[in-house]
């Protein structure tokens, strides 16, 4: 999807702290889930089993389930 599902991208431009931020190779942020491969499809095709699993110790657990499915539909619908 070439949209933002979830989060704000306007917050991360604005955010005076992310004028310090610096390319990392910190491990815990690798995609391990492979959310980042996913097409539409697969968004589309988003299950709870695999939300739970993918976003699992995620902040978007914060949206959850439904509210994410939302956020897909209205994206899609633009």
């Amino acid at each position: 999807m070439d949209n933002w599902i979830f989060g704000c991208d306007v917050c991360q431009d604005v955010c005076p702290w992310n004028s310090f931020s610096e390319f990392n190779t910190e491990p815990k942020f690798k995609n391990t889930t492979g959310f980042l491969n996913f097409n539409t499809a697969d968004w589309h095709n988003l299950s709870e089993e695999v939300f739970a699993s993918v976003f699992k110790g995620s902040a978007v657990k914060r949206t959850k389930y439904n509210g994410l499915k939302r956020n897909i539909e209205f994206i899609t619908l633009k």
